[in-house]
């Protein structure tokens, strides 16, 4: 038997919006992904001498269903057939941290790392286009948690382009209340820029300020994610969470993704520490990582 363990890296959307619904039922969008320190952590065993054609998945919790629903089983799938192979036996326990359905990936990086993972173990060899291809099969934002770190995504998240990397700074994430359904989610926002008529805006002037190594003020006021418009009103404790943090010093407070789960950025580790005691003292439990890179 061969084990590897590997780190599987949230995303938050620095930058988010959403264009017109596309004929294959996607909508086109718009958006800056950027990789976290907060992990799930996976660990995959090969064993030769098992039954052919066998995928196990184990999760450290009981809300994440270990079927041939999760993706990491899916991205097993895909990996072996993508390679041609015909006998093969593995097991994936996935150690999670990262919240579920919260608009921060986790299904997704776990799925990336099951695909990093397998390509390691199995000396296949493929390049990161070869895993991103395969990745899209099983998910929009798989391509992107392959390549990890900061990326500017277009079409429903698979066309990815380089930009400028984050200043040094603290993140601090919390997850409260109902989960957002990714479908309704994108049907609030339909709603709402047919209700208001408000314009898609491109993301161009956000990704300037990056390249242009600002500090990490300035890029913070750039920051945008149109859910926050379409879904804060409905999700009342999302909202008060959001409301929450931008109380504790927080440069900028957004929403990941569809939500629920909110960020802040802040200066330091040590404002961020701060800033997660006084959530504490109000009942919530947040999360502190930093900017992910693989260099």
């Amino acid at each position: 038997m061969m084990t590897i363990t590997l780190e599987a890296p949230a995303k938050i959307n620095l930058w988010l919006d959403v264009g017109n619904k596309r004929h294959d039922g996607y909508h086109d969008i718009e958006s800056v992904m950027q990789t976290v320190t907060l992990t799930d952590t996976l660990t995959i065993t090969r064993n030769d001498g098992g039954a052919a054609r066998h995928i196990s998945i184990s999760c450290s919790t009981d809300e994440l269903a270990c079927d041939e629903s999760n993706l990491c089983y899916m991205a097993a799938q895909a990996f072996f057939s993508r390679t041609g192979m015909r006998h093969y036996s593995v097991a994936i326990h996935i150690e999670k941290r990262i919240p579920i359905a919260a608009g921060l990936a986790g299904g997704s990086t776990d799925a990336a790392a099951t695909l990093i993972g397998l390509d390691r173990l199995y000396g296949t060899g493929l390049t990161t286009e070869e895993l991103c291809g395969i990745g899209k099969r099983i998910g929009a934002d798989v391509p992107f948690c392959v390549r990890r770190g900061i990326s500017v995504t277009r079409g429903i998240g698979e066309i990815m382009s380089p930009c400028g990397r984050l200043p040094d700074c603290a993140i601090l994430i919390a997850c409260e209340g109902e989960r957002v359904p990714t479908p309704w989610a994108y049907r609030m926002v339909d709603e709402m820029k047919e209700r208001t008529g408000q314009e898609t805006m491109s993301v161009d002037r956000f990704t300037s300020l990056l390249s242009e190594k600002r500090g990490i003020e300035d890029i913070a006021s750039g920051m945008r994610n149109i859910f926050e418009d379409a879904v804060f009103p409905h999700r009342e404790r999302a909202r008060e969470l959001f409301q929450m943090m931008e109380q504790t010093g927080a440069i900028r407070v957004m929403m990941s993704g569809s939500g629920p789960s909110v960020f802040g950025v802040y200066r330091d580790m040590r404002s961020a520490e701060s800033a997660a005691k006084k959530l504490r003292e109000n009942g919530i439990h947040p999360m502190i990582c930093e900017p992910y890179y693989e260099d």
